[in-house]
């Protein structure tokens, strides 16, 4: 009897091992989008939240930028930008999922979804969006009741903006064709930068060093009645925080085309069996209502994150009521994701 006890006991480690071995998981290596304001606190309440979900599977911080490093060798879960989408999945960098993978997928942004697909298949969870943004004065007429950058030709001094920068620049060159076209990812290629006169003349340098950060600074210190930035620029507001509103604008004398860039979560290549289904996991907690809602206040100020879900602008916009303005734009029935040309 005791042999055959013994048998049945080595007969099912074996087939333990056999069925669970291989896929054990004991440790998930994850890098998130490092261009947000606080990667590190993002990442310390997926941390948090993945602790209650799977307490014994250990998660590995890494590091990785989708415009500029290569295969994300090592690291099971990234998170990219969409205008990369084309050039990830051609170099076989992630893997789509399952749409019914995804939790709570009808709170996410249907354009943010689209933004995501090639050829029917979905590459990931959109998590963040962003966008070149009119962020002015509640007080200012003129940029209350403007449409078009080109509403304001002839009004010097009346805007912030950093045309200086080669990075902005030619994101502003993209805007500007975008909306004299109609489209949503235009080329650049052969256009002459004189699209961009109007812009020069309307900014205001304020500064001697003038990247991002300034612009909003020098508005807030007083300079021009609005400024043309991303969201999350709101944070830094001192001054006039409380008298801000922010909308979006044509960059040309024809009418807005609604567009947003898109972050999202994707697993890789290196994610097979059990590993990639906690990865999947991962996903889902890394884009989760909850874990968003508490990154978008930080010391009980606003964070001004453009989300790619709708229910936390709902406690969101009850506490800051800018974020009622953001989830119309987020939520703008036309928007469309801003992709590779």
């Amino acid at each position: 009897m005791k042999r055959v006890s013994t048998a049945v006991m080595i007969l099912l480690m074996i087939l333990g091992m056999t069925a669970y071995g291989e896929e054990r998981v004991d440790t998930l290596t994850y890098a998130v989008y490092p261009y947000l304001p606080d990667p590190a606190y993002y990442q310390e309440l997926i941390e948090l939240r993945w602790h209650e979900v799977e307490p014994d599977i250990q998660l590995i911080r890494a590091e990785w930028d989708c415009y500029k490093d290569g295969v994300p060798e090592g690291v099971d879960v990234v998170m990219y930008d969409a205008v990369m989408l084309d050039t990830i999945v051609a170099a076989g960098w992630i893997q789509p999922i399952d749409p019914n993978a995804v939790q709570n997928l009808g709170d996410i942004f249907p354009f943010a979804l689209e933004g995501l697909a090639i050829d029917g298949k979905m590459y990931g969870i959109p998590v963040f969006l962003c966008g070149n943004l009119l962020i002015y004065d509640q007080d200012c007429e003129a940029l209350a009741a403007a449409e078009h950058i080109t509403d304001l030709a002839g009004m010097s001094e009346i805007l912030v903006i950093n045309s200086e920068s080669p990075v902005n620049r030619k994101q502003y060159l993209i805007e500007v064709i975008a909306d004299a076209r109609g489209e949503a990812n235009p080329s650049v290629d052969g256009v002459n930068e004189d699209a961009l006169r109007l812009i020069d003349c309307l900014a205001i340098h304020a500064h001697k060093h003038d990247d991002d950060t300034q612009v909003v600074m020098a508005y807030d210190s007083g300079v021009g009645e609005g400024y043309i930035g991303f969201s999350e620029s709101m944070r830094l507001l001192k001054n006039r925080a409380g008298k801000t509103r922010i909308k979006s604008i044509s960059f040309s004398d024809q009418p807005d085309t609604t567009r947003m860039y898109v972050d999202a979560v994707a697993v890789t290549v290196n994610a097979e069996g059990q590993r990639y289904e906690k990865s999947l996991e991962l996903m889902n907690v890394m884009a989760e209502a909850d874990v968003l809602t508490k990154l978008s206040v930080r010391d009980s100020a606003p964070q001004y994150l453009f989300l790619a879900r709708r229910i936390p602008y709902q406690q969101l916009s009850k506490l800051f009521p800018l974020y009622s303005q953001m989830e119309e734009l987020a939520g703008e029935g036309n928007n469309r994701a801003i992709l590779t040309p």
